[in-house]
This record gives C-alpha cells, sequence and structure tokens, in this order.
C-alpha cells in the first residue's frame, strides 16, 4: 500500500470549507481529495474539539490543544500521576 504526503494547506482547506458550511462532497471537490478523506479530517478536527459554529478562527497554529492548560490531554496527567 502506498500512502501520499498530506500538507497542513490541504487539510485547512478542507476544514475551513466545512467551516464556512459546504457539505463534504462539495469541500471534497473543492480541495481535490476523496469525500472520505475529508470525512477523516473533519472528523479528526472535531475530535480535537473543532466545532463548526465556531469559525475559522479555530484554524490558527495553536489549534484547540492550546486551549488545554499545559497543552497536554488527561490522559497523560493521569499517566503522570500514577507513576509519581
Amino acid at each position: 500500500m502506498v500512502f501520499r504526503e498530506v500538507s497542513v494547506i490541504e487539510i485547512r482547506e478542507v476544514l475551513r470549507s466545512w467551516l464556512a458550511g459546504a457539505g463534504l462532497r462539495t469541500v471534497a471537490a473543492q480541495a481535490g481529495v476523496d469525500r472520505k478523506t475529508a470525512r477523516r479530517y473533519v472528523e479528526a478536527a472535531m475530535a480535537a474539539g473543532l466545532a463548526r459554529d465556531g469559525g475559522t478562527g479555530q484554524l490558527s497554529d495553536e489549534g484547540p490543544a492550546s486551549r488545554r492548560p499545559d497543552g497536554r490531554g488527561s490522559r497523560r496527567a493521569d499517566l503522570c500521576h500514577r507513576q509519581s
């Protein structure tokens, strides 16, 4: 199986169009990716905290991780706590 390198610009283009209200088929066609690929990008972004009604300001370089107090998730905090 061959994988192609994906640029951050491509992912942001998909997410920006989706946040603007376009459907996944339209977003995929505009970005030149498969509809399932666009869906995976959107699902991953939503799992990371992206909200469709939150606007494109969510796509800054800081992203959802910057909204965490230490930039890490709760599972890491649990793991570090158990190790000490």
